[in-house]
């Protein structure tokens, strides 16, 4: 096995993970994104507010309806009144009359109530109707960006693999299979060298003992960090 032939894979490796994150952390992503939210947030409040002005449309005309009800009831009772003469048939259609008068005037509360809260309803939809088009317009070209962004980075990562591919081919197949056997089991590097008596993986110190120790089986299975277990080349 040839370990040194290994370390521009790694390297190019290294290269293919930071592209990922690359592409994962695109700043265009996170604009996209608050983008996308605030257009989406701006659709779901002027659906609210439709939902509401119809439904204070159907609750305005079920008012209008009742108050109908009871002014042809107190024109009936005070047709009535004029025709009655008993004391206590005139007192109970009175009543009826006084009552019906206070359940208008709530109805007519109720109503002015709706009317002024359907105000306020629709100038807000005018506002919202008026930014959705720029919200629109802000979330295509945030998202375009970010196809643009992604599309380079992708660009990036088919040469890389283009590159790996052509240094793979190079390798000698028991030291490729025990590099990417390595590499499954790490998020680290599965190949290093030793710089300035140190891991270059793990930038752990290791001793002339170990480095010793390492050389007697250099090009090996065994020639691992013992601290990070990463193949040496020593």
């Amino acid at each position: 096995m040839n370990f040194r032939s290994l370390l521009p894979l790694q390297a190019i490796d290294h290269r293919l993970s930071q592209l990922a994150h690359r592409k994962a952390q695109l700043p265009e992503r996170a604009k996209a994104d608050a983008a996308k939210k605030a257009l989406d947030s701006a659709r779901a409040e002027e659906r609210k507010i439709i939902k509401r002005v119809g439904d204070i449309t159907g609750e305005v005309n079920r008012l209008e309806v009742r108050g109908r009800e009871l002014d042809a009831k107190k024109a009936k009772y005070e047709s009535q009144l004029k025709s009655v003469v008993v004391m206590r048939e005139v007192e109970a259609l009175q009543h009826e009359i006084s009552t019906i008068n206070a359940d208008h005037s709530s109805l007519d509360d109720a109503e002015l109530l709706l009317l002024d809260e359907n105000e306020r309803l629709e100038q807000a939809l005018a506002t919202l109707q008026v930014s959705v088009p720029t919200l629109e317009s802000a979330a295509i070209d945030a998202a375009t960006a970010l196809a643009s962004a992604i599309s380079a980075v992708d660009a990036d990562i088919a040469a890389a693999n283009d590159e790996r591919s052509r240094l793979a081919a190079g390798v000698d197949a028991e030291s490729l299979a025990l590099y990417e056997q390595v590499r499954s089991r790490t998020s680290s590097a599965a190949v290093a060298e030793i710089v300035k008596g140190s891991c270059g993986g793990c930038h752990t110190s290791i001793s002339p003992k170990e480095q010793a120790e390492l050389k007697k089986v250099a090009d090996s299975a065994d020639a691992r960090c013992p601290y990070c277990s990463c193949l040496l080349v020593v």
